[in-house]
């Protein structure tokens, strides 16, 4: 008789100090840019290796949950704001799902659709003067001629960034960023889209955003984003 139990994958050292470290994050016991003991610390805590404690702060650096610095000073803090990560994390996740073809690129593009939306929403809402000097830089100018170092689906997504960062909520200002670059990576042919056409409407989201018009806002960007549904035939 066979048995019901599933075999599972024992965590390694650095891992379970990693999960360990990462909980006390989680459950507030270390809050942002608090510093860390020593590694050497770490390990007498811990009952490993200095080796082994270095191998799970690498780990959690990398994800983006500590920070670390050189110096007398120096050492291990809790990142202040690990939120900043989620663009280009997410947008990896994504661009691999759209490799491996468990998400399609209309399933994405109504995401983002939806995303866009309510960050230019937001944008009218909660922008600040100094807010509105940032966007209006981003305003790519659509007659002006492209350079080598000029690629126009790179100025809308700083565009469309600095949009989401007017409306002052983290989790938008990530995750709008992150469909965008993925969406921009999905197909060479994006490069022989037409300039005038990408940045159509962008001034006047800009407008309702300064006047405070959350919903002209969003109509406005739904104008902006219909090009992309029907080039790409997304809808």
């Amino acid at each position: 008789m066979s048995s019901p139990l599933t075999p599972r994958r024992v965590q390694s050292a650095p891992e379970q100090i990693a999960a360990n470290l990462k909980a006390s994050v989680l459950d507030g016991t270390l809050a942002p840019g608090d510093r860390l003991p020593s590694e050497e610390r770490l390990a007498e805590m811990f009952g490993v290796s200095r080796p082994t404690v270095r191998e799970a702060l690498r780990t959690l650096r990398s994800e983006h949950v500590l920070v670390s610095s050189r110096g007398r000073t120096g050492g291990y803090r809790v990142a202040e704001m690990s939120l900043r990560a989620l663009d280009t994390s997410v947008a990896e996740v994504i661009s691999l799902s759209l490799s491996m073809k468990t998400l399609t690129y209309a399933q994405l593009f109504e995401v983002r659709y939806a995303l866009e939306l309510r960050s230019a929403a937001a944008a009218a809402e909660h922008r600040t003067d100094e807010d509105l000097v940032r966007l209006r830089a981003a305003l790519p100018e659509p007659t002006a001629p492209p350079s080598e170092e000029d690629d126009v689906l790179a100025l809308d997504l700083a565009f469309h960034r600095a949009l989401a960062e007017c409306g002052h909520n983290p989790l938008i200002v990530g995750f709008a960023g992150a469909t965008a670059t993925a969406f921009r990576r999905f197909s060479d042919d994006v490069q022989g889209v037409e300039r005038d056409r990408i940045f159509a409407h962008l001034d006047e989201i800009v407008a309702a955003v300064e006047a405070g018009d959350g919903a002209a806002a969003q109509e406005a960007m739904a104008r902006h984003l219909d090009y992309f549904v029907r080039f790409f035939d997304l809808r």
